[in-house]
C-alpha cells in the first residue's frame, strides 16, 4: 500500500466502482503492468450489500510476486472495501479442473471489463 494513497469512501454502486477503477488504470498499468482488469460478483450484478467485497480479476504483463498483495491493498484503499483479487491464469486453471470448472465458467461469462 502506498503511503500517498488516502483511504477513499466506500463505493456504493457498480458505476461508482467502475469510475474509480477506470481513473486508476493508468497508474495500475504503469506500476503493476496491468493489461486488463474485470469485475464479477455482486458489484458486477449491481446488487452489493453494505458488507460486500469487490471481486476483481487481473492480467499483468509479468508475474508480480509480493507486488500482487501491494496492488490488492491499493485497490482496497481506492474502493474503500475489501477486494478479492485473482488472476486470469488462475481462472484458466480452474476451467481445466473437473470440480471447479462450473464455477469458473459462471465467473468467465459474467466478467465486466473495466476498459
Amino acid at each position: 500500500m502506498s503511503k500517498r494513497t488516502p483511504r477513499h469512501s466506500q463505493v456504493q454502486s457498480r458505476e461508482e466502482l467502475l469510475a474509480r477503477l477506470r481513473a486508476a488504470m493508468p497508474y495500475l498499468r504503469a506500476r503493476y503492468g496491468v493489461r486488463r482488469l474485470a469485475l464479477y460478483g455482486s458489484f458486477r450484478r449491481d446488487v452489493p450489500k453494505r458488507t460486500s467485497d469487490v471481486d476483481l480479476i487481473v492480467d499483468t504483463e509479468h508475474p508480480l510476486g509480493l507486488e500482487f498483495i501491494e496492488m490488492a491493498d491499493y485497490l482496497e484503499q481506492l474502493l474503500g472495501r475489501r477486494v478479492d483479487l485473482t488472476t486470469f491464469a488462475c481462472l484458466q486453471r480452474a476451467l481445466q479442473h473437473p470440480v471447479k470448472r462450473r464455477i469458473a465458467e459462471t465467473v468467465q461469462r459474467s466478467l465486466l471489463y473495466v476498459e
